[in-house]
């Protein structure tokens, strides 16, 4: 080979190198090309299901079923945009979330999947004064006094579950810095809900800070705090005018409707 054509590779091979490496520079710094051939940054997302054997799909196509080790999904270099996000599982209430993926920025969401129909059992009926297991008589004792309390926290008193009785509009206030705010809360202090029925009562779902129970009208609902892509609400029980109450760090959740008391179980 010539001392000629060795320079012309060389030369062309600089040419290609100072070609490429931008590219490449550019793509593992998260640039894409979008449909008009524009540079843009992009964006990540992460979505999580408590459920094993969940099946998350991203804009109607199947990307992950959930096991013991892996309960979510992770997505890097998403073009910016809104992502239809469905997480389903057999016997569970679907969730769904318009999602909006957003430069530099990875967006979350946690999926609510109550079951269909929740594992139930009457503890007692009509008189329930003769009860004598202190763990029930704990448990009417707060059906009691549900009337009269406001308010709820979290553990570490990070957050404050409190509504009007007389506005039937249910908050949820950040109360550490703003900084370390979760991303469920759009801001320091969350209309959740605003009813024009009476709120009976209200707390967080067992095992949940981004989710809120409430007992209003006939029924007990589960409602999401976090209000990006829709708010879901999903029923946990339908009766006449139950209120609720939670047990200390136990997971069920103990109705009481018609005189009847009953514990409802979610896992």
């Amino acid at each position: 080979m010539t001392l000629r054509k060795r320079r012309i590779i060389l030369v062309l091979c600089i040419l290609v190198f100072l070609v490429i490496m931008p590219m490449v520079l550019m793509y593992s710094n998260g640039y894409r090309l979008d449909s008009r051939f524009h540079l843009t940054k992009t964006g990540g997302l992460y979505v999580s299901s408590p459920i094993s054997g969940s099946q998350i799909f991203v804009n109607n196509q199947l990307k992950r079923t959930t096991n013991i080790l892996q309960t979510g999904l992770f997505l890097q270099n998403l073009k910016p945009g809104t992502y239809s996000i469905l997480i389903a599982k057999e016997g569970r209430w679907p969730w769904k979330k318009e999602i909006e993926i957003k430069e530099q920025m990875v967006s979350e969401a946690r999926a609510l999947l109550l079951p269909l129909d929740p594992e139930g059992k009457v503890l007692h009926r009509e008189d329930l004064s003769p009860l004598e297991v202190s763990k029930y008589d704990e448990i009417l004792a707060s059906l009691s006094a549900t009337s009269t309390i406001t308010e709820k926290f979290t553990n570490h008193d990070r957050q404050r579950l409190w509504w009007n009785p007389k506005e039937n509009k249910v908050w949820v206030e950040w109360l550490k810095d703003e900084s370390s705010r979760p991303y469920y809360m759009s801001k320091n202090n969350v209309l959740v809900l605003d009813s024009i029925y009476p709120v009976r009562s209200a707390d967080f779902l067992p095992g949940r800070r981004d989710v809120i129970i409430v007992a209003v009208q006939n029924g007990v609902f589960a409602i999401e705090i976090d209000d990006s892509g829709g708010r879901m609400l999903q029923p946990i029980y339908k009766g006449k005018e139950p209120i609720f109450t939670i047990y200390k760090n136990d997971s069920s959740i103990y109705i009481l409707d018609e005189k009847t008391l009953m514990e409802i179980k979610l896992e």
